[in-house]
This record gives C-alpha cells, structure tokens and sequence, in this order.
C-alpha cells in the first residue's frame, strides 16, 4: 500500500458556513413578508398563489447554486439554462396564465395580451378589483419576477460581491414599497420597523460571528425600535418636502369643468388621470356634486333650483349615529359652482368660498366657483345599511315621507295629445293607491295605464308592473330592476344611436349597451315606475386610498342612483359594471354592518360604499366574482399542479439524468468503483492529491465507512464492498461545508441507484424498541 509523502497537501474539508443557512432563512421571511404586502395590491388578495411564487423562486435559486459547482462546464451551462428555462415557464403558468399561451404558436398572442395589461397599469387603482384576468396575471408575474431574481441573488455561491446583496435588497424593497407607497399599511411604524429588521437580516446576519454577533443585533434592534418611534414624532401635518406642490406646479394649473346633465351620447372627454380633488374621511364615499331629480321623458336633469324654504332631503337614523360624519374637501384641478358632498349634505363649513344651500341636500358657492387652493369641511348623512336592515325597513315602515313625493314623478312626452310631457303621479309602493296624472290644475285626475298607453313610455311602465308583481317588497324589487337592467348589457362608452327610440329604451329592449349614464338612468326610471323613490346622482366615485385621504380623478366622474327607505334615507345603489373606468378599481373599506355573504351586491365589493344586497350582482360582477370564484373553486389548483410537475421535473433533471450519465461514464474506466470516488471527490469540491491512498482519505473522511469496505474488498479481506448504507453515509460527509446547495450537489457527486432506493424502501420507519 503507497504512502503519502508529508509534503502532501491533505485533502480539503470545508467546514459547515452556517452563514448560508441564517442568509437563506433571512431571505425567506424578507421576501414572504415583501410577497403579502405585493399580494395586497389584488382583491381578492392572491396570497396561495405568492407563495407558491416564493417557493418556486427558493427552489430555482436553490437549483442554480448547485449548478454552480458542477463540472464540466458545458454540463454546468446546460442544468443552469434548462433551470432558467423551467423558471421562465413556471412563474407565468402560477401567476395564472392559461397553458396554451405557452405554446410557441401562441408567443404572440401572449406578447399582445402582456402588453395590453401593461398599458393599463399606470391607471389602475390599487388595490385593483377590476375583471381583467390580464392585469392580475402580470401583477402576479412581476411580483413572481421579482422573487426569482432575488432569490438567484440571495442563494448565490461564495463568494458574493457586496453589490450582490445590495442588488438583492433592491429588488426585495421594490416588492414591499411599490404596494406601500400605492395603499399603505395600517400600522406603518410597525410595518416599516418589521422590514428593516428583516432587511437587516439579510445583508448582515451571515456577516455576525462571534461574541459581537448578540450586542450587535440589540443596537440594530434598538436603532430600528427608536427610528420608529422617533419618525411618529416628526410626522406632522404638513410635510417636510410638498411634492404634490410641485407636481401641480409642472401641470401649470391644470382644470378641468363637468357637465353633469344626461346625453347619452359617445364619451369623448379626456381623461389623462388628473387629480381633481382629495377627501379626507372614514372610509371611502360616492362623492355627489348634485341630484338628477327630474326625468323629462328623455333626459334625466338637475330639478329647478329651489333655495330658501323647507330643505329636507333625509330622515336620519337614530341607530346609526356613524353614518353622520364629517370630511375634508381639498380641490386641486377641478373647477365648479357646486360643493363635492356625499349621500345628503348637512352643511359647509371652512370654506374659501362663500356657500349657498340648493335642494336637495347639495350647496353651491355665490360667486366665483371653486378651483386648486380651495377646501371646505361637510358634515354629510351616508346610510350604509345592511341587506337584512332593507328588507326590514320596507316590510313594517309606516310610508313615505311627503319631501320624497317630486322623486315619483316621471314626465310622459306625447301624452293624450299633450304638446310637452305630462306629469305622472306614481303611487308610493305599499300605498294601496293607484298611479295617475292631471294635465292642468283644474282638470280630472287620468288613470296612468290610459295616459302612457302609446307613449314612448309604454314599454317601460309595463315592465316595472312586471317585476313589481313579483317582488316581495321594495327592497326586492330593487333587487330585480338592477338585475333586468345589468341582464346581457355590456359596457361601452360608444353606445349604438338609438334611432327613432329614446336612448334609454334603446338601452333597455334593443341594445344593452352604454356607459353609467345609461345604467343609472334605466334603473332609476324602472323605480319610479314601481313606486319607490329614486333619483340620478352625478359626481364621483370614491377614487384611490392613501391611508384616510381618498384621490379624486377625472377617470372617477360617475352616476349612480338613490334610493329613499322609510327611516334610513337615501341610499347608494350602483348598478353599472364593474368593468367601467370609474368602477373597475374602486377601493377597498370596512364592512360596518353590511353581511359578507355570497349575497353581497357587486357594489358592495367594489365600490368603496357598503351597499344592501342588489339582484344583479351577479349579472354586475360577471368579471370580478366569476373570477374570483374559478379560483375558490377549482381555479387555483391548476397552476399548482402544473408547477409541482414542473418542479418535480427540475428534480429528475438533477438527479435521475445524472446518475445515468455517471453510471455510463465510470463503466467505461479501467477501475470503475475508484473513478467513481474520485470523481464524487473531484464534484464536492475535494480534488485528491495524486499520491493519497484510500487509508489515508478514510482518515481525512472522519473514520469513512465507504472507503474503509472499498479498501478492505481490494486488498483481499473478503469484504464485499460497500453498501447502499455506506453510499449514504459518504454524501451526508461529501455535503458538509457545502452551504445551501449541499444536498443536491452531494448527490450530483455521488448519485443514487437503484440498490439504495430499494433499500432505502426496506428499511424500517425508526429504530424497534429492546427493552
């Protein structure tokens, strides 16, 4: 047996870098808490399929730290590209995109889908609750880019350039702050003091060794904890740099003037995102500028301005003292005579402009009208009841109050012969009367099936008849007018003409297509017709969430509708899609009452404003709950099942392939089993001196129990050589000190066959009892 000569450079054991475990546990909290606040950006928040994102890039970066060890070098290049290729194919099939788009004949469909969505992005709303699949996909796929990419930084071999882990923090504070600085947190101290002690993690905590390691950690933990506290203090109301002066600055004053009136003609206005006006208040609110109280037979229009008098708009319930609040109004780039409210304003106070009240429940200003610099405080009444409290209210109220009585009347044009619209009177629901008009002061009450009979109103009235006979009360029949006017209507801000029929019957038995003018029109036209009182309101809707302020837009100009309830008031029903620019992105709020049921109106969840439950919210959140409901019922498992192959695929490639390879490659050599040690020597990273024996590498192993039954059965003791045992035991010793990627460049080393796999199957589940 050769010796080895003392000059013999021994063979290299690493020692066990345990900076690479507390760097891989680091990263993982880092990027799962930066994951979740990226999965906030979504409604319904994606946190399953994050995660599966965030361990999908652990195991690609995993994957490619063990390639990097690998030799020959074009072996290596080839794992390391068939890594990057599975990742590639991977993260877009998690982040939803159907399986076919990866198909090569597909590429260019999937390029024009991407990029539609992305073209929408700078002006989605976050969180985005809007129907298009696409925009979610490529949130969730560069959320998932992100991830890998980090993760491929994070897990790198030594050694690692500083720049590396700075890259890495970058890209892992993008995921975080992109959703933080679009809705922040609740809790922003403690949410930012979480990161940064997770950040610092991260950078340093594979760089802390020794006795200074504790005492540094505590002045971390001590700088992060008074940097919290401190940045609470320095908070205050106006800020220390007022970017938001600046950038109205570079708009050069930009304003913009609305015309609230319904037309129904194309939408050709622009809307470029300008910011209009910011409120500050509780939860997000419908934003009404003024009350389309009179249908003229075509049209819906502002009612006469009725000033001085008796102004009632609203009972007030006593039940609810927290649907009377008071907000903030800031106006930046809008311009108009009329004061932004909500539900019913009370009063006007602090303002820069002198204020007049106008009915109902809405306030002008007397001289030059509102513009950027201008703000005001409103205390509004905003009833926000719950499904159940509807149903109630409308079953035992005593009736209607009379103030609500001009919200009944509907203009019939061509009436009896009349040259403009007669007015008809419709009976309040639950009044047991009958609906009828007079066409003077001094003429008979005419029995309204007789005076619309004819008219271009005819088809309209004998519809509400229709859904009225089958309604349980007004609540219901609220329910089932939202659902007939959203049954296969379609948004599109470029209606059809309605020809020789008025636009809101085209809207409701030819076409099924127009914008919110269109919606709220038929809706609040069919309610009048059943008796309940309703009007169009004009303004906008609750825009974008910076923590208690809400960012008005011009994509946000809107109309919805009203409707009166015996003790509660009005309340906001919005029966146009979800799809629509004002509609599709609307913030999120607490529910203070309403039930979260699969019953819950789509505007509801989208609105921003807690709303009874409406019949068409199926038809109104076709995109957004079918979506939603795909994924709760069997959407999700898909990406899942397809990355899990995928993944197991990776692990094939590792593994079994190798192991074939290195199989074929030894079997071709003079002495199979020693090529076989030294090339598993030669993979972890110990190349063996030429003169080293097998009984000196036993001793460098540690007492190696596989090279001491391969020594033993080649110089004649009847050994018969190593077993599926022993092969273990040498890749658990050919691992040590190889960091994160040890596991699997152990087994690339020295791979598994087929006796260990069987024995590994017999081998009994734990050590048996003796006694």
């Amino acid at each position: 047996m050769a010796s080895v000569p003392a000059a013999a450079r021994p063979l290299p054991r690493p020692q066990v870098q345990t900076g690479d475990a507390v760097r891989l546990v680091a990263f993982a909290g880092l990027a799962l808490y930066s994951a979740m606040h990226w999965a906030a950006m979504l409604r319904p928040a994606p946190r399953g399929e994050l995660l599966l994102l965030l361990v999908v890039a652990l195991a690609g970066g995993l994957a490619l730290n063990a390639a990097a060890g690998m030799e020959p070098r074009a072996r290596r290049l080839a794992v390391t590209a068939g890594t990057a290729v599975l990742l590639l194919a991977v993260i877009p099939l998690a982040a939803g995109v159907p399986l076919t788009y990866l198909r090569p004949d597909h590429w260019d469909d999937l390029a024009v889908a991407v990029a539609n969505a992305v073209a929408e992005l700078p002006g989605i709303r976050v969180p985005y609750r809007g129907t298009d699949a696409w925009v979610r996909i490529v949130l969730l796929g560069c959320g998932g880019l992100l991830l890998a990419a980090a993760a491929i930084l994070a897990l790198r071999p030594r050694p690692r350039p500083m720049g590396a882990a700075v890259l890495v923090a970058v890209l892992v504070a993008v995921l975080y702050a992109v959703p933080v600085v679009q809705r922040g947190p609740d809790h922003p101290w403690l949410d930012g003091a979480v990161f940064a002690v997770l950040l610092g993690g991260l950078l340093l905590g594979d760089r802390l060794r020794g006795r200074g390691a504790a005492p540094a950690a505590g002045l971390a933990l001590m700088a992060v904890l008074g940097g919290a506290l401190l940045a609470a203090r320095v908070d205050g109301g106006t800020p220390w740099i007022d970017y938001e002066s600046l950038a109205e600055k570079l708009q050069g004053g930009a304003s913009e003037t609305f015309s609230w009136n319904h037309t129904y003609k194309p939408l050709t206005w622009s809307r470029d995102g300008l910011e209009l006006a910011r409120v500050t208040s509780r939860r997000p609110l419908y934003l009404k500028t003024t009350n389309l109280q009179r249908f003229d037979g075509v049209d819906w229009v502002r009612a006469s301005v009725r000033k001085g008098g008796d102004l009632t708009d609203t009972e007030q319930s006593r039940r609810h003292p927290e649907w009377l609040q008071q907000i903030h109004v800031s106006i930046k780039g809008l311009k108009t005579p009329l004061f932004l409210g909500a539900g019913t304003t009370l009063s006007i106070s602090q303002s820069t402009k002198d204020v007049e009240p106008v009915a109902p429940g809405t306030f002008e200003v007397t001289g030059k009208p509102l513009r950027r610099g201008d703000s005001y405080d409103a205390e509004v009444y905003y009833p926000r009841p719950s499904t159940e409290e509807l149903h109630r209210v409308s079953a035992f109220a005593p009736g209607y109050p009379d103030f609500v009585s001009p919200d009944l009347v509907v203009g019939v044009p061509g009436a009896g012969g009349a040259s403009r619209p007669v007015d008809l009177h419709v009976a309040p629901w639950g009044s047991g009367r009958v609906d009828e008009a007079t066409f003077g002061s001094d003429s008979q009450p005419v029995n309204a099936t007789t005076l619309v009979a004819g008219t271009t109103l005819a088809e309209a009235y004998a519809l509400a008849q229709e859904l009225r006979a089958g309604s349980a009360d007004a609540a219901d029949y609220i329910d089932h007018v939202i659902a007939r006017v959203q049954r296969g209507a379609r948004y599109t801000e470029t209606p059809p003409s309605p020809g020789g029929l008025t636009p809101l019957n085209a809207f409701l038995f030819r076409d099924h297509a127009g914008y919110c003018q269109h919606f709220a029109g038929a809706t609040a036209l069919l309610l009048r017709l059943g008796g309940v009182p309703a009007r169009v309101v004009s303004g906008f809707a609750p825009g974008s969430t910076s923590g208690d302020q809400h960012i008005i837009r011009d994509l946000d100009a809107h109309s919805w509708v009203e409707a009166y309830f015996p003790r509660l008031g009005w309340v906001t029903f919005d029966p146009t899609p979800a799809d629509s620019p004002a509609r599709e992105q609307l913030t999120d709020t607490e529910d203070t009452g309403a039930a979260a049921t699969p019953n819950a109106t789509a505007a509801s969840k989208n609105s921003g404003a807690v709303l009874p439950r409406a019949a068409g919210a199926s038809a109104d959140a076709t995109g957004a709950t079918t979506a939603a409901a795909q994924r709760s019922d069997g959407g999700t498992w898909r990406p899942f099942a397809v990355a899990g192959g995928l993944v197991a695929a990776i692990a094939a490639l590792l593994l079994v392939l190798p192991g074939v390879l290195h199989r074929r490659r030894i079997a071709r050599s003079a002495d199979p089993e020693l090529e076989e040690l030294r090339l598993a020597l030669v993979r972890s990273g110990r190349p063996p001196e030429p003169t080293l024996t097998l009984q000196r590498l036993e001793r460098l192993l540690g007492g190696s129990t596989y090279v001491r039954a391969l020594r033993l059965s080649r110089y004649g003791t009847g050994s018969a050589g190593p077993t599926p045992h022993d092969r273990r035991v040498l890749r658990r010793e050919l691992r040590e000190g190889l960091g994160l990627g040890g596991w699997l460049r152990a087994h690339w080393a020295l791979p598994p066959t087929i006796a260990e796999l069987r024995d590994a199957l017999r081998r009994p589940p734990g050590r048996p009892y003796i006694g």
